[in-house]
């Protein structure tokens, strides 16, 4: 949608004749431009603080997957010390 403001007052820009500030649509179109910068800042800051709460979450649970990774393969390894050892994903589960 920016793109599209920004090319529209691109070309007023380039066919305006006479004053920039006589024309209305030019400043109509303005601050359209200057409202949609704004929301699209402010979704932008939204986005990033809610990425940093998700990364923060995440982490929270890494050595949890850590630990769980390290189980599993030992037991699906254990089949190698003796055959008797040998599980599957829903046994372990």
């Amino acid at each position: 949608k920016i793109m599209e403001l920004q090319d529209d007052l691109l070309y007023r820009l380039a066919n305006c004749e006479g004053s920039l500030l006589d024309d209305p649509e030019i400043i109509d179109v303005l601050n359209i431009t200057k409202k949609t910068s704004a929301e699209v800042s402010e979704k932008l800051k939204n986005a990033g603080e809610a990425e940093a709460r998700i990364k923060i979450a995440c982490e929270e649970y890494r050595p949890v997957a850590t630990r769980g990774s390290i189980i599993y393969f030992l037991i699906a390894e254990m089949s190698a010390v003796n055959p008797m050892y040998q599980t599957s994903l829903a046994q372990f589960v």
